[in-house]
């Protein structure tokens, strides 16, 4: 090869990283350590946008991995000479246990919604235990794979470089592929649960559609949730794709983007916006009769972790049944015709 082809070879590959650089702090920055710790900070605050632990704690930990992504700039070394062996083992252990933390997340989020949408509210209780599972299994397995490789790296600490990826110091080692193959198996589990809840939604749905009722379930969050799951299995492919291809930037751009989608899907929902854009005058309520039972479960679809709220929906479960109305006499059926129908429950 010529000098000249050679140079503008090198010219070409050294624009292609520092576009790639360029989107990698663009996307870290902007919504893992701003725009999800403002949602987060919403959920939080707010009365009326409450959302229940296992999605606040999906956010988190994608907060979380902005932060690591990003420690070579804070640090101000993501660019020019190579970073302290400290500073990129530290990052590099780190990373590591990333992809684990979310695959983990979502898979809890995604089985909480599968208990959720049960008809029989009363099976679909979290208790306190499995409800600190759901959350400190995914800081657990961050836990694992980042220690695991600190202790590989701290062995090696040549192996450590970001020149390897350009965007974070990376460690080459065949045994962290365990790493891939952990995310792989979960992201499988994800999307079984997610055709699991979709068949579930969709049955559900039917039923009650024909009843003339509703289970109080936000099908619109599920939609959501789902659509949340097709982006879940190009990290599949991404994942596939790294397996392979140990150089290729297709999981790279698909680790920047991933705060983007989990604010887009879960941050614009029309009572978050609500939140954030106060100045505008609330909906128009509609009149219509209220079935003292349902409306609990309708607004308490992100508070069945609560203690108090098994108790209250006891209370609530043994009133009569509203009056029927006027215009709808055919199409009025008791809380016991709906609790009969065979779809429901069958989770």
């Amino acid at each position: 090869m010529s000098p000249t082809l050679s140079s503008r070879s090198i010219t070409t590959s050294s624009r292609t990283g520092s576009a790639l650089l360029d989107v990698w702090i663009f996307f870290n920055l902007t919504f893992n350590t701003i725009l999800l710790p403002l949602l987060v900070g919403t959920f939080f605050l707010s009365k009326k946008a409450k959302r229940h632990p296992t999605l606040v704690n999906l956010c988190i930990t994608w907060i979380a991995s902005g932060i690591s992504s990003l420690l070579l700039f804070y640090a101000k070394r993501h660019v020019g000479p190579e970073p302290s062996k400290a500073l990129c083992i530290a990052q590099t252990s780190l990373l590591y246990g990333i992809t684990p933390m979310w695959s983990v997340s979502v898979f809890m989020l995604f089985w909480y919604m599968a208990i959720s949408i049960c008809g029989d509210l009363a099976k679909s209780m979290i208790g306190t235990r499995r409800l600190i599972f759901m959350l400190a299994s995914p800081y657990v397995a961050q836990i694992s794979f980042s220690l695991a490789a600190l202790i590989m790296a701290v062995q090696h600490p040549d192996h450590v470089s970001r020149d390897y990826r350009v965007l974070y110091c990376e460690f080459k080692s065949l045994a962290l592929h365990a790493m891939t193959l952990f995310t792989f198996i979960m992201c499988i589990g994800i999307i079984m649960l997610e055709i699991h809840l979709a068949m579930i939604a969709y049955r559900n749905w039917c039923c009650l559609r024909d009843a003339g009722k509703h289970n109080g379930v936000d099908y619109q969050f599920i939609i959501r949730v789902l659509t949340f799951g097709i982006f879940v299995a190009l990290g599949i492919v991404a994942n596939i794709i790294l397996m392979f291809d140990s150089k290729s930037v297709a999981p790279d751009v698909y680790a920047a983007i991933a705060g983007s989608a989990v604010f887009l899907v879960f941050g614009t929902q029309a009572d978050v916006i609500r939140v954030w854009c106060f100045w505008l005058p609330p909906p128009p309520a509609e009149p219509q009769i209220v079935d003292p039972a349902q409306e609990l479960r309708r607004n308490s679809f992100w508070r069945r972790s609560e203690p108090s709220f098994k108790a209250t929906y006891d209370i609530f479960e043994d009133l009569p049944p509203p009056p029927p109305p006027k215009d709808g006499l055919k199409k009025y059926t008791t809380r016991t015709a709906v609790d009969q129908c065979t779809v429901i429950g069958r989770c």
